[in-house]
């Protein structure tokens, strides 16, 4: 096994774990949205404070912070640099080959390459390569891609983890919540309880 082979061995393992954790963090924040905003809500109004009035003060540091969800945009999908496109749509090709419907393929697993492609989503397709024995030649563009995968993978966690939600959630204690809301009111608000 050559040495580009073994680090391609090891980043996909890095790739894997990574991409677990990700989901992982994801599946627990959507209910953890909905439990911070319930529990900020509640907190308000037990403590008197008017969370219409300190939106209707601070609209544009609310949007600031907090932007409306984008729209998401459906097929169109933008690589980095062109050597990126180009493994991405290498390795698509070699699963189009052996899976795509026309050819008696797998139509379920096509559409998950597609879906992989279309968010422009290694781990995914390599997995898709795994199941279906696709030998891909493994290069040190493929490896330099890969490891923008891993590294954009660890950014969206860290950036999910930061989140007022995630905080709540690791949250222990009563005194760790309240501290978690204070946190936000301050943030968001520039609001501080008198004592």
């Amino acid at each position: 096994m050559s040495i580009e082979q073994k680090k391609f061995k090891r980043l996909r393992k890095e790739i894997q774990f990574v991409q677990s954790e990700l989901d992982y963090v994801l599946e627990v924040l959507k209910e953890w949205h909905l439990e911070f905003e319930n529990y900020h809500r509640q907190y308000c109004k037990n403590k008197d404070i008017d969370l219409d009035e300190l939106n209707k003060q601070n609209g544009k540091k609310v949007d600031r912070i907090i932007p409306k969800p984008a729209k998401k945009e459906t097929g169109l999908v933008i690589y980095g640099d062109n050597k990126e496109e180009k493994i991405f749509k290498k390795i698509y090709k070699q699963i189009a080959k052996k899976l795509h419907p026309d050819i008696g393929g797998d139509e379920e697993e096509f559409k998950k390459a597609t879906a992989a492609m279309s968010e422009k989503n290694l781990e995914k397709l390599l997995d898709i390569c795994d199941r279906h024995v696709i030998l891909l030649k493994i290069d040190k563009e493929l490896i330099k891609t890969l490891e923008k995968q891993i590294s954009e993978t660890k950014d969206k966690i860290k950036k999910e983890k930061s989140t007022y939600s995630w905080m709540l959630y690791s949250c222990a204690s009563e005194k760790c919540k309240v501290n978690v809301i204070k946190k936000f009111l301050k943030h968001l608000f520039d609001y501080e309880e008198k004592q």
